[in-house]
């Protein structure tokens, strides 16, 4: 995604309005799911609505998250944040992800209840219709996230497209339910789909909750992204070798640094040259990419860090030939 993000925003100014629409659009859309949902859930008694409303609800607290979050991910650097305020959509992916899976627990409950005390479905052809109705504002709003996620990499736009995904998915089953209990009379299906959208719920809040650690614990970049930096830089004439790469999230950029290998008789200046001539090819393919690179002459001895390659030998120079 960071790739197709930076060939589809040329600017920041254009990142800055597509992400705010999107969080400003999810908490709209949110909250007008609550009201529809809660007007069903009075008139029908459903459960499986009931677990449905529920999950709309934290989507208004989730998507309140997000939109605190990407607004302050958008401020600039500043004394005491150099590399930015990227992280915040991490921070609130993953809260989104706790906040999710507390409505599945409570799904739950209500589920097991009415298993125990089963309650006839009232009024099914309302708690039917508002179903629908959630389901097309569901895709209309996902279509716009992924669109703009793609667009500029937000993780947290991302993240959220990802939870009003499976609101889709949640509502079809919701339907279905209500009209297989209209049509057969068997009311434990109406607390069985909730117990499904519970288990769907979990789920998603888990795939969530890891991504978002992802961006918090530092976690290496994809390895395609990696092998491509690494490309990149031995794509350069002068550079003989790249070692002691790393890599991580800074909220909808990279950060990345590495140790390039430059012959013995290259003058600082060229060194200087070099680095800021593989920089620039890096930010080419990644926009916004925050890079650090440390210029080594080759068949200096020195350890490498542990999970490189060869890193208990010291450097040789017939290790940094290509």
């Amino acid at each position: 995604m960071q790739a197709e993000a930076a060939t589809a925003v040329t600017t920041d100014a254009e990142r800055s309005r597509l992400v705010r629409s999107a969080s400003t659009a999810s908490v709209a859309v949110a909250a007008l799911l609550v009201g529809l949902k809660t007007w069903a859930w009075f008139n029908t008694g459903s459960v499986s609505l009931l677990s449905s409303l529920a999950d709309s609800l934290l989507d208004v607290a989730a998507s309140l998250l997000t939109f605190w979050a990407v607004r302050f991910s958008l401020s600039p650097p500043d004394a005491e944040h150099r590399f930015g305020h990227g992280k915040s959509e991490g921070l609130a992916a993953l809260l989104q992800a706790l906040v999710i899976s507390g409505s599945g627990v409570f799904v739950c409950f209500q589920a097991i209840d009415r298993l125990i005390r089963p309650v006839p479905i009232q009024a099914p052809a309302v708690g039917i219709g508002v179903v629908l109705v959630a389901t097309v504002l569901s895709l209309a709003l996902v279509a716009y996230q992924r669109w703009v996620a793609k667009r500029t990499g937000s993780v947290a736009i991302e993240g959220d497209s990802l939870h009003y995904g499976s609101d889709i998915a949640v509502n079809l089953s919701v339907a279905a339910a209500i009209a297989l209990v209209t049509v057969t009379g068997w009311n434990a299906i109406d607390p069985l789909t909730g117990l499904a959208v519970a288990l769907w719920i979990f789920y998603s809040s888990w795939q969530l909750g890891g991504r978002a650690l992802d961006i918090l614990l530092d976690r290496e970049i994809p390895d395609a992204d990696r092998d491509r930096i690494r490309a990149i830089a031995l794509g350069h004439p002068d550079v003989r070798g790249v070692h002691d790469l790393r890599t991580r999230h800074g909220g909808a950029n990279f950060i990345v640094q590495f140790h390039l290998d430059l012959e013995r008789d290259t003058t600082l200046v060229r060194a200087h040259e070099i680095q800021d001539e593989i920089e620039d090819r890096i930010r080419a393919e990644y926009r916004g990419c925050e890079i650090i690179i440390h210029a080594d002459p080759c068949g200096i001895a020195e350890r490498r860090d542990s999970f490189e390659p060869g890193a208990t030998a010291p450097l040789r120079a017939a290790d940094t030939g290509r």
